[in-house]
C-alpha cells in the first residue's frame, strides 16, 4: 500500500511538470534528498542561478541543449555534492521523470536533482515517505537520491545488493558466487541465457550509477 501511495505521489508530481524538454527556466525547481533549489537567475542567457533556503549555491554554464557544467558561485567557495567545478550536468527527461544528473568524467552518474513543482515541506514529506518503504520494492521504479541511500542503506554490501538487485529482476545471469548464491534463494529470480538482451529503463540505468557512487564513497564495511 505504501509503495502505491508513494509512486501515485510521484508520477501526480510528473504529470505537472511543464512539458518543454531539457531546458532550464527561472522558477524552476530541484529536490535532491536534503535541499531544494530554486532557478532565480539566469544571466547572459546561459549562466543558470539557483539556491536553497539554507543559503547554498549552483550555478550551471548550458554547453548545448540539455547539457551544463557546474562553475564557481558568487557566494560559494565549495563545489556542492562533493562534485567538481567543470563536471557535466544532464537535463534528463524520460519515462515521466524530469531531472539533473551530475556527471562524474566517467561517466557515472553521482548526484540526482528531481525536477518538482512541490515547495519545500511537500519534498521533504515524499522523502520521507519513501524512507518508509523498503530500498528493495522502490529501486526499479522510483529515481533515488544520494541521501536516501545515506539514510535508508545501511552498508557497502547491502548497497551491491540493491544495485544488483536491478539487473536480478531482468533475469541477470550473475558470475561472482555470492550474488549467484543470494539471488537463487529469491523466489521471482529467473536467470536468461543472454545478459546482452538485457534493456533497462532510465531509471533503472540512473539507480545503478547511483549506486555505485554511494558504494565508491563509503569506507568498507567493518
Amino acid at each position: 500500500m505504501m509503495k502505491k501511495r508513494v509512486m501515485t505521489l510521484m508520477l501526480a508530481v510528473a504529470a505537472l511538470l511543464p512539458l518543454q524538454a531539457q531546458t532550464i527556466h527561472v522558477d524552476h525547481k530541484f529536490w535532491d534528498g536534503k535541499s531544494l533549489y530554486t532557478v532565480k537567475e539566469i544571466r547572459m542567457g546561459n549562466i543558470f542561478y539557483m539556491t536553497t533556503s539554507q543559503g547554498d549555491e549552483l550555478t550551471l554554464e548550458k554547453v548545448k541543449e540539455g547539457e551544463y557544467k557546474i562553475i564557481p558561485s558568487r557566494q560559494a567557495d565549495d563545489c556542492p555534492f562533493g562534485a567538481e567545478f567543470g563536471w557535466k550536468v544532464q537535463f534528463i527527461r524520460q519515462d515521466d521523470e524530469s531531472f539533473l544528473a551530475i556527471r562524474k568524467p566517467n561517466g557515472d552518474i553521482m548526484w540526482t536533482m528531481s525536477q518538482t513543482t512541490n515547495n519545500e515541506k511537500e519534498c521533504k514529506e515524499l522523502q520521507q515517505m519513501m524512507g518508509q518503504e523498503e530500498p528493495w520494492n522502490a529501486v526499479n521504479s522510483v529515481l533515488l537520491n544520494r541521501a536516501y541511500l545515506q539514510n535508508y542503506v545501511a552498508t557497502k554490501k547491502e548497497l551491491r545488493i540493491l544495485r544488483n538487485k536491478i539487473l536480478a529482476y531482468h533475469g541477470y545471469r550473475f558470475q561472482s558466487k555470492d550474488l549467484q548464491d543470494y539471488f537463487s534463494k529469491i523466489r521471482w529470480y529467473k536467470p536468461g541465457n543472454d545478459n546482452d538482451a538485457i534493456k533497462l529503463n532510465i531509471i533503472e540505468q540512473t539507480n545503478i550509477q547511483l549506486i555505485k557512487s554511494e558504494e565508491a564513497d563509503r569506507p568498507n564495511d567493518p
